[in-house]
């Protein structure tokens, strides 16, 4: 990070700082996240590097959905208004890096022991549920259309990729060969149901028990930076499928207890339905695949990677080879829960 808490609470107009930045644990996957303390408050501050356009196109988007959903009431941390220069909520850095600070909200997200009982998946996922649907309801359309969405990578690329695996030898070629046919069957799941696919809005993009906090006061929905145009219909699905685990990773689960009430809160609240068959997975298959694509990039040094976020990237690519051949196997078997 380029900025040390002075300089962050100074540009950011947040007081005085009382100590240093600290770091915000993420489970066991690496973070650029941070907490600063000043004599007005707690705050999150998050860094990226800087490291395509795809990023200010992402930032300008998610300030547009953001501040619908802030204006609509839903519970969630206020950013912080950033220095010019800016892109979204997002500092920019002579563009090498790009800052954004946000309100600290108290309470814990639902990874922890303790807070994943069956009672208390159920309660938030019918928050969740509900609150998806509000977040759809507000119809936020992308202004960049296909290219706001997450990306849909073309074959040749992922052959391209796990040869270069391959060539690299040592744990990671092993399970990169593994990948590939789940990767294929995924991808013509997907480019089947985008044949006749609804239409996309803004949604939040990053939905889990990662970014689901339970305050003092309730629930709350964090860390917005991965909004993206999906079908609201499919990003619920997608969220109900994965909610029984920390990440919105490759791993999902048809687990009825917390499927059911996450689904069945969207609707009520007036979520936009759509088919009970299997293309309600596309979008979660989608959001699995440019995951596993970019763990896969982080395991071979790309984007900068050093050596814990490509551990980290070769510990998700090895979880996506063991599971996604299960998931595309449940796919039909999961409709029965859509109904």
């Amino acid at each position: 990070m380029l900025l040390d808490a002075r300089g962050i609470a100074h540009r950011f107009a947040l007081g005085r700082p009382l100590g240093e930045l600290r770091p915000l644990a993420n489970g066991e996957g690496p973070s650029g996240t941070r907490v600063l303390e000043t004599d007005r408050g707690r705050w999150v501050v998050k860094a990226e590097q800087v490291q395509g356009e795809w990023q200010y196109r992402q930032a300008r988007e998610t300030r547009r959905l953001e501040s619908a959903a802030l204006a609509a009431g839903v519970t969630m941390p206020r950013p912080a208004e950033p220095p010019a220069p800016a892109v979204g909520h997002w500092h920019d850095l002579a563009g090498t890096e790009l800052v954004r600070v946000s309100e600290w909200l108290p309470g814990h997200d639902l990874r922890g022991p303790g807070h994943t009982s069956a009672a208390a998946l159920q309660e938030a996922a019918r928050w969740t549920g509900s609150t998806l649907a509000r977040i759809a309801l507000l119809g936020v359309e992308s202004g960049c259309g296909e290219e706001s969405r997450k990306p849909l990578h073309p074959l040749p690329d992922w052959h391209t990729w796990i040869e270069e695996a391959v060539a690299a030898g040592g744990p990671l070629a092993t399970t990169a060969r593994a990948l590939l046919p789940s990767v294929e069957e995924a991808t013509a799941r997907i480019e089947h149901a985008e044949r006749d696919r609804p239409p996309l809005v803004l949604v939040h993009g990053d939905t889990s028990r990662a970014n689901v906090l339970r305050t003092p006061k309730g629930h709350a929905l964090i860390d917005w930076d991965g909004a993206a145009a999906d079908v609201p219909w499919w990003e619920a699905v997608g969220v109900a499928f994965r909610f029984t685990s920390p990440f919105n990773g490759p791993t999902a689960d048809g687990d009825a207890r917390v499927v059911r009430p996450l689904l069945e809160a969207y609707a009520e609240r007036g979520g936009p339905v759509g088919a009970s068959d299997a293309s309600a997975f596309a979008g979660m298959l989608r959001s699995q695949l440019a995951v596993t694509a970019w763990c896969l990039w982080l395991a071979l040094g790309h984007r900068r990677a050093d050596a814990v976020r490509r551990a980290f990237g070769l510990r998700v690519v090895t979880t996506a080879a063991r599971d996604l051949p299960g998931v595309l196997h449940s796919l039909d078997r999961w409709t029965a829960l859509l109904r």
